[in-house]
């Protein structure tokens, strides 16, 4: 996940200097994975970071039973969570997919035991995607899993240099996001 800035003198440039040709589309010997992370853009050093912690709080949910939930449910969770419910549409337009995808996805998710679908009295056609009570317990566990991840990273580094880190982030994303803005968990497309 090294991001490329530019082309020099044959090779490309990028957070870790300039790569001849011969070494294009490999990372030098001479560096371990720490060495790499160190050198690191931001953007991208966030995306690992994310990464990461996503990865793990889902080997989590795996080990407590949920071994079927990939992130872009977590990501339906919330909009249907926050909604109390949410079309198949609504999901579409806030995943950034197609219908034909959110359907797939409510699909994997009813046949998990997560959600059901009810009628709309007013649209024949629509159906509200809920929650049930399986999908309920996958965000409590979800979420009980964040926040272990937080306190074990308040053990390692300390708890004023979390909290330094989050009002970093929410000082960058409060700069890019109105008040009134809808707050996206999964950029588009």
């Amino acid at each position: 996940m090294v991001a490329l800035t530019e082309r020099s003198s044959g090779g490309i440039a990028g957070p870790l200097g300039s790569l001849g040709p011969a070494q294009q589309g490999r990372v030098p010997s001479h560096l371990a994975p720490s060495h790499l992370v160190a050198e690191l853009a931001l953007p991208a050093l966030l995306g690992l970071a994310t990464r990461v912690i996503t990865e793990a709080v889902h080997i989590g949910l795996a080990a407590e039973g949920f071994d079927d939930i990939r992130p872009a449910h977590g990501y339906a969770f919330s909009l249907i969570a926050v909604r109390g419910g949410a079309t198949g549409v609504e999901i579409a337009a806030y995943l950034g997919m197609t219908k034909q995808s959110a359907k797939v996805l409510i699909d994997q998710l009813e046949a998990g035991g997560y959600v059901t679908r009810e009628r709309i009295a007013r649209d024949r056609r629509a159906r509200l995607v809920r929650l049930t009570d399986r999908g309920w317990s996958c965000i409590e566990t979800g979420t009980r899993l964040w926040r272990d991840t937080e306190a074990s990273l308040r053990e390692s580094v300390g708890g004023e240099a979390v909290d330094s880190t989050r009002r970093v982030l929410e000082q960058l994303v409060a700069m890019h996001i109105g008040q009134d803005d809808a707050i996206p968990l999964r950029p588009p497309h």
